[in-house]
């Protein structure tokens, strides 16, 4: 029987198995249905948060030095203003297949064992308790606790509340015209109260994509066609910028999930962390961060239990409330920006924007909803 099982080996699954690691948790199992290294649908973007994360973790010195790091954030509004950030916080761009693989690494360097192309299907129960996992094909795996980890579409999670989501889409393009070192974030009319991006992943490739609601005012799927929003996006915001560019590969897209308030992520035996939990941010669809971070306190959660330190139920008590402490003002302060990305107010800043007392609100209020630190204003457009 191992101590731990962790079910997804992404950033979140990953820092978990590392924190437990460093806690002194010796019989850990990372399970992941792919094989490393391997290709996942996102933006690639690691605020500052992620990178305080990763150093806690050991791997802030490797993911600096090979990652794009970012100077500056271009924020466009739906009126077509624009204004120029500098952050004094590091941010970077890393493709994911590089990071989780760099993460995984880090994990087996402390012990962890990593079981690739290993599909969890099922939870395995005694009297009232999770007590493993089985594989597809039927394999059981035992354990003191099971860390679920599986992202957006967790079949493990005993949250039974309707889900609301984002709905992504983007593609690569080498030779596009941009900024380096810049990110652009474009909140468009027509994805609003949500964002499209421009991240630089390399001296000559991007990223750019779209997020939309995934659901109405009502609550029911959109009706929205991505793929349509996205078209109309490329050809509003980059006339002229990709027509020298090649495309790499075709569009991909992904589900975020999220929540309001943290619930339901918890049962005797297993922890939900990271987009399982639905902890993703509201406004943006970060989710790395979150993950690590939640990674790293369901690890502190279990290591309370297996030292004596607390009983179960207590750990994972306080594990839930620190999951609201932590994130819960995050997720206000993304519906408040939704508000005014729906509204004339984000063009009235930025017509103002040569104000002094305007540009340190806006680097206060983006500093906080966007990039979780504090950023410097340089230039507006």
């Amino acid at each position: 029987m191992h101590d731990v099982i962790v079910v997804g080996a992404g950033p979140g699954g990953a820092s978990a198995a590392i924190a437990l690691a460093q806690r002194g948790i010796r019989d850990v199992l990372l399970l992941d249905r792919a094989a490393f290294p391997r290709d996942k649908t996102c933006g690639s973007g690691l605020s500052p948060n992620a990178l305080v994360q990763a150093d806690e973790l050991g791997v802030g010195e490797e993911l600096r030095a090979r990652s794009t790091p970012i100077q500056s954030v271009k924020i466009v509004t739906p009126g077509g203003r624009s204004m120029v950030l500098a952050s004094d916080g590091e941010a970077l761009v890393m493709l994911r297949r590089e990071f989780d693989e760099m993460l995984v690494r880090r994990a087996t360097s402390l012990g962890v064992v990593l079981r690739e192309n290993a599909k969890a299907t099922a939870l395995e129960r005694h009297r009232g308790r999770v007590t493993g996992v089985r594989l597809e094909g039927g394999e059981l795996l035992e354990a003191k606790m099971v860390f679920c980890a599986d992202g957006a579409h967790s079949i493990f999670s005993p949250d039974q509340r309707p889900k609301r989501s984002i709905s992504t889409l983007m593609g690569w393009w080498e030779n596009a015209e941009f900024t380096p070192g810049q990110i652009e974030m474009i909140f468009d009319k027509n994805v609003s109260p949500l964002y499209g991006w421009l991240f630089p992943e390399s001296p000559t490739r991007v990223n750019i994509g779209i997020c939309i609601d995934g659901q109405d005012d009502s609550g029911e799927k959109t009706k929205r066609n991505v793929r349509q929003v996205f078209d109309t996006f490329l050809k509003d915001q980059f006339p002229g910028r990709l027509d020298k560019a090649e495309q790499i590969g075709r569009l991909k897209g992904h589900p975020i999930v999220y929540t309001n308030w943290v619930d339901h992520c918890t049962e005797p035996g297993a922890i939900n962390l990271g987009e399982a939990a639905r902890i993703t941010h509201n406004a943006t669809g970060e989710g790395i961060s979150q993950a690590m971070e939640t990674g790293i306190m369901a690890a502190e959660a279990a290591a309370d239990v297996f030292h004596g330190r607390a009983t179960e139920a207590t750990a994972q008590r306080n594990y839930v409330w620190r999951l609201r402490k932590r994130f819960t003002a995050a997720f206000l302060s993304g519906h408040t920006l939704r508000a005014v990305i729906g509204s004339p107010i984000l063009d009235g800043v930025a017509a103002a924007y040569g104000n002094p007392l305007v540009r340190k609100s806006v680097v206060r209020l983006f500093g906080s909803a966007l990039a979780g630190s504090r950023v410097e204003e340089t230039q507006a457009n």
